[in-house]
């Protein structure tokens, strides 16, 4: 089971990657594919309307099923947002990757889990364990990834029975992709820290602060862009074509161009200069109206971007090293929003190095709480013994 599902996930998620690398630069020579939203857009509206469509499902309902309600995920869900995630990127929208691969991942394991008619609990780890594999394989990040499958469905709890699938997997299915398929990662600088004093510690909590309120926003934009559209009293046909026609619209402002797409080569900006503000916002516009508009893929690469380029602009005013400030929002805006703090201490030292690995966990606390109950997966629940955000 456990070599199946890294084999199948790993190789998943190098064809994932190879096919946003061409999509990409193949955009890039092509931007006349931005007019192809609106039709994009009305295709997308039509498959989610269909009876038992597996084109309106994500990773919330995997995480339903971890939790046991829901009966079933469909084997749909892989290919569908495989190449839903494909055909949003070419046509430009402003979505990530992170949820494309996690969503294949746990459903190639839970299928198999279903062939071999495995146990209930079974089920339920290999889905975590798929899931794992995915986040490990297209970061190639194992121990974040494998973290991610263990404490993404109850915030403050992880299973330990699901500890050995998931690493396995997780560290299975990213060795499939860097040494069967040659997949390559973007390699960032290592980070290390400034005399730690009571200021130093002053500037950590503001830049939580700073993150939360950005999370906050990002999450509340995107819940009403997606509520108010679905409350549109028009045609789904229609709905799906003014949707492109907005994402259309936006991206003719110069100051939208960098927001196109999936951004990667962008990734190492902010490590590099703090001039980076106005691409933050607006890419957390792109992506709110991208995914709130019902186009497909994950939220984590636009995330990191939002994060590591607004805390990187913030180095004149909180003066610690950019390449630390930009690890912290690149790290824990996204983990922050995912309630998943102890990926965000295994992420961090996976990519930047071990130094910061306190200021990563600090600022994802501090995320999650100032973000809200509800982060980017809806689902999630908190176990009792957490405290919860005193607000939504």
């Amino acid at each position: 089971m456990g070599l199946s599902t890294s084999f199948l996930v790993g190789s998943a998620s190098s064809l994932f990657l190879w096919g946003l690398e061409k999509i990409s630069d193949y955009r890039s020579e092509h931007l006349g594919l931005l007019f192809t939203l609106p039709i994009l857009g009305a295709c997308f509206q039509y498959l989610a309307k269909l009876p038992n469509s597996s084109f309106q499902l994500g990773t919330n309902d995997l995480i339903d099923r971890v939790n046991q309600q829901r009966s079933d995920i469909p084997w749909g869900l892989g290919p569908f947002i495989l190449l839903g995630t494909w055909l949003s990127q070419i046509s430009g929208a402003s979505v990530g990757r992170e949820g494309t691969a996690v969503q294949m991942g746990g459903v190639a394991s839970y299928q198999i889990s279903n062939w071999l008619s495995l146990e209930e609990s079974d089920k339920v780890d290999w889905l975590r364990a798929g899931m794992s594999a995915g986040f490990a394989s297209v970061f190639g990040t194992p121990w974040a990834g494998c973290l991610f499958g263990l404490e993404i469905s109850k915030v403050g709890q992880i299973s330990f029975r699901a500890i050995l699938p998931c690493l396995f997997s997780a560290f299975g299915a990213n060795w499939v992709s860097l040494h069967v398929w040659g997949t390559n990662h973007t390699i960032y600088p290592t980070v290390f820290l400034p005399e730690i004093s009571l200021a130093f510690w002053a500037k950590l909590a503001s830049i939580g602060l700073f993150l939360g309120v950005l999370g906050w926003v990002y999450s509340r934009l995107e819940s009403i862009i997606s509520k108010t559209f679905a409350q549109l009293p028009m045609h789904n046909i229609l709905k799906g074509i003014l949707a492109g026609l907005i994402l259309l619209f936006i991206f003719q402002f110069p100051i939208f161009h960098e927001s196109i797409g999936l951004g990667a080569s962008y990734l190492l900006r902010p490590f590099e200069s703090g001039d980076t503000a106005n691409f933050a916002w607006s890419k957390t516009l792109a992506t709110s109206l991208s995914l709130g508009l019902g186009f497909k893929g994950g939220e984590a690469t636009p995330l990191f971007l939002i994060g590591a380029h607004a805390s990187s602009a913030l180095h004149e005013i909180i003066t610690l090293p950019i390449p630390l400030l930009a690890a912290l929002g690149f790290t824990c805006l996204y983990t922050g929003l995912a309630k998943t703090p102890l990926t965000a201490i295994a992420m961090g030292i996976e990519l930047f190095g071990s130094d910061a690995w306190f200021c990563f966990f600090l600022c994802t606390l501090i995320v999650m709480y100032i973000s809200g109950k509800k982060g980017i997966f809806k689902k999630q629940a908190w176990a009792d013994w957490v405290p919860k955000p005193l607000y939504e």
